[in-house]
C-alpha cells in the first residue's frame, strides 16, 4: 500500500523591519572657538587652551534643527560672536579658575567663515553631532605682547586691595571711576610711588566733579570728593605687597566707607600724599576693576617674584572714645527750620595693624601700622533764612 503524501515544507516569509526615524537631537546648540593662546606662567612662556562658546537655547535650537538651514538670524548671531574675536587684545594678567594669575595674550583670530557655516549647516541637518567648532586659520598678535612683561620681569602677582563704596552718591562714584582709571593696565617704573603724581591733578579738567571732602572740622563740597576711596584701595594693595610706607595719613575720623578701619589713606593735593618705596627691584604693573552693582573697587599689583610672603593681620582696636554730641551749623542759605545732616557720628579710636614678612614658614620681619581717629559728631546744617 503506498505511503500517504507528505505536506511540502512551508518557508516563512521574512519580516521587513519598519524603518525608524533617528531620535531628534535635543538640547542647546553650541558653537565653540577652541584655540591655544600664548601665556606667561610663573615667568615661562607656554601655550594655554582657551575656549569661548556661543549657546543657542534649546527651544530656538529645536526650531533651527527642524528647518535644517542656517537662517539669517543665526548667521547674524554667529557674526556678532566672531567679530570681537578678530580684534587682538593686549596681553594682561588674568586670574584662572584655580586662582593662579597668568599673563594671557589674546591674539586676534582669523576665521574661515564659509567652512564654519558649512559645519553648522551639517549639524542642523543631523549629518554630524556635538558642538560646532569655528574653523580658525590663523592668529594676529596685539601691540602689547608677553615680551612687554617678560623683558621687565613683571611675572608675579603681589597683592590685591579692595574697598566698598556702597551708599556713595553719583558724584562720588564718578570721581572713584576717574581716579581708579589711572590704575587700569598701567606700568610704574621708579623708586618711590607717589599717589598724587600717579593720578595727576584732581581737577574738573581731568574729569572730576564736585563731591563731599573732609576739610578741617567738617565735610564740605570740593572737586574730587571720593578720591580717597581710590587712595585707600591703592594703600591696601601696596601695603599687602609688602612695600615700605614713606608717607601715609589716616582720615581724621572713621569713615564708614573704609571698613575695616585702620587701613585707610587720606590724600589732599598738594599737601597730603600717599607714598611707598618700591623695593621690589623692578617695575610694578597695576590693574583695576570696579563693579557698581556690588559697589566694590579692587586694585591689583604685579611685579618681580619675591622670596617671601606678606601677611596682614586683622586690625586691633586698642581704645575707643564715644562720639560727641550733635553739632549744629546755622546756615542762612537754608529756610528757617530746615535741618540737613551733612556728617555722621563716629567714635574715636586707636587702631593697630601688624604686617608680617614670612619666608619658609617663619616670620623674619614685622611692622605695625598705627591709626588714631578723633571722635566725630553728627553735624546738621540748620536754616535761618526768613
Amino acid at each position: 500500500m503506498p505511503s500517504p503524501a507528505q505536506p511540502a515544507p512551508v518557508t516563512p516569509t521574512p519580516v521587513t523591519p519598519v524603518p525608524t526615524k533617528p531620535a531628534p537631537v535635543r538640547g542647546p546648540l553650541l558653537i565653540q572657538v577652541r584655540v591655544n593662546f600664548p601665556a606667561l606662567v610663573a615667568g615661562k612662556k607656554v601655550a594655554v587652551p582657551w575656549v569661548q562658546t556661543l549657546t543657542i537655547p534649546s527651544e530656538r535650537a529645536a526650531a533651527l534643527r527642524q528647518r535644517a538651514v542656517v537662517t539669517q538670524s543665526l548667521q547674524a548671531d554667529l557674526d556678532a560672536f566672531l567679530k570681537p574675536l578678530a580684534q587682538p587684545r593686549d596681553a594682561r594678567f588674568e586670574q584662572q579658575p584655580d586662582g593662579q594669575w597668568v599673563v594671557l595674550q589674546r591674539n586676534g583670530l582669523k576665521v574661515d567663515a564659509e567652512a564654519t557655516r558649512t559645519a553648522l549647516a551639517q549639524l542642523l541637518r543631523g549629518e554630524r553631532s556635538g558642538a560646532v567648532n569655528v574653523v580658525v586659520t590663523g592668529q594676529v598678535a596685539p601691540k602689547r605682547t608677553l615680551d612687554f612683561f617678560a623683558s621687565r620681569g613683571v611675572t608675579t602677582f603681589l597683592a590685591t586691595g579692595a574697598t566698598s563704596y556702597a551708599g556713595s552718591s553719583e558724584a562720588r562714584i564718578k570721581n572713584i571711576h576717574v581716579g581708579a582709571a589711572n590704575f587700569r593696565d598701567r606700568l610704574f617704573e621708579g623708586r618711590t610711588f607717589s599717589f598724587n603724581q600717579f593720578v595727576g591733578p584732581i581737577t574738573t579738567r581731568n574729569g572730576y566733579v564736585t563731591g563731599l571732602v573732609i576739610a578741617g572740622e567738617q565735610t564740605v563740597n570740593g572737586v574730587g570728593g571720593g578720591i580717597c576711596q581710590v587712595s585707600t584701595t591703592a594703600f591696601r594693595t601696596l601695603y599687602g605687597a609688602g612695600l615700605p610706607i614713606v608717607q601715609r595719613q589716616n582720615h581724621s575720623y572713621q569713615v564708614f566707607y573704609y571698613d575695616p578701619h585702620g587701613l585707610d589713606a587720606a590724600i589732599y593735593q598738594p599737601q597730603l600724599d600717599l607714598k611707598f618705596a618700591n623695593d621690589t627691584g623692578g617695575a610694578l604693573w597695576f590693574q583695576t576693576e570696579w563693579d557698581d552693582r556690588q559697589a566694590t573697587l579692587a586694585i591689583t599689583v604685579f611685579g618681580q617674584a619675591r622670596d617671601f610672603q606678606v601677611q596682614v593681620d586683622a586690625p586691633r582696636t586698642l581704645k575707643t572714645t564715644p562720639a560727641p554730641k550733635d553739632r549744629l551749623i546755622f546756615d542762612a542759605s537754608l529756610s528757617k527750620g530746615e535741618r540737613k545732616q551733612v556728617d555722621w557720628a563716629a567714635p574715636g579710636a586707636t587702631i593697630e595693624v601688624t604686617r608680617r614678612f614670612v619666608r619658609g614658614g617663619q616670620t623674619f620681619k614685622q611692622d605695625t601700622l598705627r591709626s588714631v581717629y578723633r571722635p566725630w559728631p553728627n553735624i546738621f546744617r540748620v536754616g535761618t533764612k526768613g
